[in-house]
């Protein structure tokens, strides 16, 4: 079996000469994503306008109000932390979103808290 081009969207395999993938039509001479990026890198999603913004909600554990952040943040909902306070002080971490933000962020949090709610009572 001689020599193929293996297409990196859709895997498939082509032959060595083929300028453009038979299956997808993606461009085989193109160089590969080589940096993926995420949703905490976007500077606008991240940083929150302190003269423009409204408390969202409080939380005791980092790992959900970061999990809370993120979920907005992929809806592209720019919120922020507030910082963490002193060991030994008790927690309470605010989540801010702008002004503007403020009605779907809350929304989009009840929903999923309301089927994490409905998956916890179905599995009981």
């Amino acid at each position: 079996m001689g020599s193929r081009r293996v297409c990196l969207s859709c895997d498939s395999t082509n032959r060595v000469d083929s300028k453009e993938c038979t299956k997808c039509g993606a461009d085989l001479d193109a160089e590969p994503e080589t940096e993926r990026r995420f949703i905490d890198d976007d500077p606008a999603l991240v940083y929150v306008d302190p003269d423009n913004r409204i408390e969202l909600d409080r939380f005791e554990r980092l790992d959900e109000a970061e999990l809370a952040c993120g979920l907005l943040r992929y809806n592209g909902i720019p919120c922020e932390l507030s910082p963490m306070p002193l060991p030994g002080l008790p927690v309470d971490l605010i989540l801010w979103v702008h002004n503007k933000d403020a009605e779907l962020a809350w929304a989009l949090l009840a929903d999923a808290e309301r089927e994490a709610s409905e998956k916890n009572d179905d599995a009981a």
